[in-house]
Parts: structure tokens; C-alpha cells; sequence
């Protein structure tokens, strides 16, 4: 009876019962979701990481608006000034700042005697 049940595992249907494991196909299914997982993690970071380059500067333009509308001139950027007389003897001060990054920002403060 014993050599019965050993000729009958020596088949491949006994065998393949046996196996464990993952097959070659499930493996490079599971490979393939892993490279694009990773591929669409990263693209998020790269367009995380150019969103806050970005809006760190925008906060310089206005960092360097706010020096210009002082009077203080920062190096590597232009500004324009532009003064007009309102009623009451007020002046609005206008300056617009364009950085090296083509970044831009505007300025307007309100000047009463």
C-alpha cells in the first residue's frame, strides 16, 4: 500500500500539488506593479518638490518687492517704480519686481501727509 501512494506522488499532478511558492508569471506581475509604483511615487515627488521650488520664488518676488518699496535695491533684480498723485495729498506707490527666473511680483503702498 505504501508503494502505491509513492508511485502515485511521482506523478506530475502530485507534484505540482506539492510546490510552493510563486510562479514566474505571478513573480513579473508583481515586479511590473513595483517599477510602476515606484515610477508614479517619484513623478508625485518631482512635481511636489518643482511646486514648492516655485512657490519659494514667488515668496522671494514679494520679499524683494517689499525691499523695493522701501527703497533698497536688491542686485539681480529689476524694478520699476511708479508714483501717482491722488486727492488729499496722498501718493500710491506702485514698484513691480522681475527676478532671474523670470519670477514677478507687485507692490502697491498708499502714502498719506
Amino acid at each position: 500500500m505504501a508503494g502505491s501512494i509513492t508511485a502515485r506522488c511521482r506523478s506530475r499532478r502530485c507534484a505540482s500539488q506539492k510546490q510552493q511558492g510563486f510562479s514566474l508569471a505571478e513573480t513579473l506581475v508583481a515586479m511590473l506593479l513595483l517599477a510602476m509604483t515606484i515610477s508614479t511615487l517619484l513623478q508625485y515627488h518631482r512635481a511636489l518638490a518643482l511646486g514648492f521650488s516655485q512657490q519659494w520664488q514667488q515668496r522671494q518676488a514679494w520679499r524683494v518687492a517689499g525691499q523695493a518699496l522701501l527703497g533698497r535695491d536688491v542686485e539681480g533684480w529689476q524694478s520699476q517704480r511708479q508714483q501717482q498723485s491722488l486727492a488729499g495729498g496722498c501718493t500710491l506707490e506702485r514698484v513691480t519686481v522681475t527676478g532671474p527666473q523670470q519670477r514677478s511680483a507687485s507692490l502697491a503702498q498708499l502714502n498719506c501727509h
